[in-house]
């Protein structure tokens, strides 16, 4: 396969469905207020396009107008480990906001190729994203 590759919100890989599903409300957990808003936006988000780079990817989100806004509004952060099908030593991940709103999320693979049509194996720990 060539990459990158983009997909559309019909068509997300298994395996990046599943992180944004399990993993990125694991990673807005806390008291933080920042992520009380993210928590209440990922409710109302939609991905819009998936970027397979071959070394991982990128979910590009758009949130509801309407729903509060973090503060501060721009940071990155989180991570956990994640052990893939088509990655043999494990992969990360970080969450992007961007003007207050969950902008993207990407996981990225420490060495090897992620695979459009790996499956996420286990995730054995998580670190929330830290706003401040």
């Amino acid at each position: 396969m060539t990459f990158p590759k983009k997909y559309g919100p019909a068509d997300v890989p298994a395996s990046v469905k599943t992180l944004i599903e399990t993993l990125l409300p694991q990673l807005l957990e806390g008291t933080h207020p920042a992520l009380a808003a993210l928590r209440e936006q990922l409710q109302g988000a939609l991905v819009t396009e998936v970027e397979m780079t071959g070394a991982g990817f990128y979910a590009d989100f758009v949130v509801p107008p309407d729903a509060p806004l973090a503060d501060p509004p721009n940071f990155a952060g989180g991570d956990a480990d994640i052990t893939l099908s088509s990655a043999p030593h494990g992969v990360g991940c970080v969450v992007f906001v961007r003007e207050g709103r969950l902008a993207t999320f990407e996981g990225y693979t420490y060495d090897g190729t992620w695979e459009v049509d790996a499956h996420v194996a286990e995730v054995r720990w998580v670190a929330p994203v830290f706003p401040g």
